[in-house]
């Protein structure tokens, strides 16, 4: 559930911005729609960022503002450095947080104190690094009504990481999800991705992207159109925006309909509501609209705490009906793993049916934008019989290895397949990582696996007893797994984790 400033809640959904090197940023001041979030997500992988004093001490009474940074860049997680910090200690101090939003786990190693608080005059430089699916790091600053500092310097960079954004999932607009009926939609976005996007800084929807999905639909034809979102869990806290008719993800403009409620539960658009924009005070419900035949619409959904209401169900209604148009080809699975032993990436695909299929073209990228043609599979023109694909990429890149499939029909016309990646690591970045550390209960796990398999976790408590082993398959690239030690006793485990190719240690604290 967010926390509010006073009555109020928080929604975070994105920023489009074009990042320069090294750019500066000072931590803000003042709330957006009195939500303690007080500037716009960022995504970048050098920056400076400083206190808002500009050189001179930083301002009084700043309660508790917070803003984040995450990395543009996949396969990256973020680091700060600080170069120098001079706080009022006991009274003035900054939590760095390990995620997206200001309620992510704060770092409590030093200079931070058990609580997670920064303050005084620690030796610097010292630095913190993201270990969250997210790669991104929130800053949250607290100061009192009386004696001020110089603050702090830091460098913002971006680092490989193992579990790290991967940049092809749908939690950014250039990798949304077309829907065109009701479809129960599992939620598994674990951050904002790699593009901020959507944010104004200043009304719906404010601040930026916490743990987003974004999708499209285009009106077959014309009439109202309703959406309903029910959370798995009744708890579960979401938002949506709504932009459109007929934008691109480069300009998205103001959104038609957004709620930034903080209430719980089920949301959407109904005959019964009358507001298209709506604060964090409102009722989660906003008005029908209206769409023409033709129209196509771009929809974020937003949730504050990553799969913490078990998904969703997105169900939609009206008059209009939406274009549900059968492609040439229906692709039903594509996938690309990395074979270590050969140093090759494997890619397969499957058409449930095909008509007038010529051939797919095989495109490989290495910065998710530029793709370049690795080779050519003839299609079976048409059939309605199933049919097993397979390519090789020789040559792969150390680092993210985005690839997708140009199917070309026999008058020339042609598609792009969802985009695949592949993150092949140097041993140097090939780690295993737990957050929280310490924990009470429930920690995640964050481990790479250079291809699709098995995988065995165990838990040994301070005597070397085992507490908990646990098989489970692994996909290849970032894997995430949650253990839970909650009913242990408090003291030191050493978590083991074996897979096909390689096997990994990490000490945790339970308290």
């Amino acid at each position: 559930m967010k926390l509010r400033l006073q009555t109020f809640a928080l929604l975070i959904i994105g920023i489009v911005s074009i990042q320069y090197s090294h750019s500066q940023y000072t931590h803000p001041t003042t709330f957006i729609q009195n939500e303690y979030v007080g500037a716009c997500l960022v995504s970048t992988c050098a920056a400076t960022y400083t206190d808002n004093g500009g050189g001179g001490n930083y301002s009084n009474s700043i309660n508790n503002i917070y803003r984040v940074f995450c990395p543009n860049a996949a396969g990256n997680c973020m680091r700060v450095t600080f170069n120098s910090f001079n706080t009022e200690s006991g009274y003035d101090w900054l939590n760095v947080k390990n995620g997206p939003t200001q309620n992510s786990v704060n770092f409590t190693t030093g200079p931070a104190n058990i609580s997670g608080e920064i303050m005084g005059t620690p030796a610097t430089p010292f630095s913190y690094t993201s270990s969250d699916a997210s790669g991104c790091l929130t800053f949250r600053f607290r100061s009192d009504f009386s004696v001020t500092r110089p603050g702090w310097t830091a460098t913002l960079a971006c680092v490989p990481c193992a579990g790290g954004p991967n940049g092809t999932d749908n939690n950014d607009c250039m990798n949304l999800t077309p829907i065109c009926s009701s479809a129960s939609i599992n939620s598994a976005s674990l951050g904002p991705g790699i593009v901020a996007e959507g944010c104004t800084g200043s009304s719906c929807p404010a601040g930026g992207e916490n743990h987003t999905n974004w999708y499209s639909f285009t009106a077959q034809t014309t009439g109202t159109f309703n959406m309903m979102l029910t959370p798995n869990v009744g708890t579960g806290d979401y938002d949506f925006a709504i932009y459109g008719p007929n934008v691109t993800c480069g300009a998205l403009g103001t959104p038609i309909r957004c709620t930034d409620s903080g209430s719980t539960g089920t949301t959407g658009l109904t005959g019964t509501a009358f507001d298209n924009i709506e604060d964090v005070t409102g009722d989660k419900y906003l008005a029908t609209m209206n769409i023409t035949a033709g129209d196509s619409y771009i929809v974020v959904i937003d949730e504050w705490s990553p799969n913490s209401a078990g998904g969703y169900s997105l169900a939609f209604n009206g008059t209009a009906s939406l274009d549900c148009t059968i492609l040439p080809v229906e692709l039903s699975e594509f996938g690309a793993e990395y074979v270590p032993d050969e140093d090759i990436v494997d890619l397969f695909w499957t058409t449930e049916s095909e008509r007038e299929n010529d051939y797919f073209l095989v495109e490989r990228s290495l910065d998710g934008i530029d793709y370049k043609a690795i080779g050519t599979v003839k299609g079976q023109s048409t059939t309605q019989m199933e049919t097993n694909y397979y390519a090789m990429d020789s040559d792969p890149s150390i680092g993210v290895n985005y690839y997708r499939l140009k199917q070309f029909d026999t008058n020339g016309d042609h598609t792009y397949s969802e985009v695949k990646s592949v993150n092949l690591l140097d041993d140097h970045y090939d780690i295993l990582s737990v957050v929280p550390n310490p924990t009470t209960g429930i920690s995640q796990l964050s481990f790479n696996c250079y291809e699709k398999g098995e995988s065995v976790i165990t838990i040994y408590d301070g005597s070397g007893k085992i507490v908990q082993s646990i098989v489970l398959g692994c996909k290849a690239g970032a894997n995430h797994f949650n253990i839970d030690l909650s009913s242990q006793d408090d003291g030191i485990y050493m978590i083991t984790l074996n897979t096909n190719y390689k096997s990994y240690s990490h000490r945790i604290m339970k308290q």
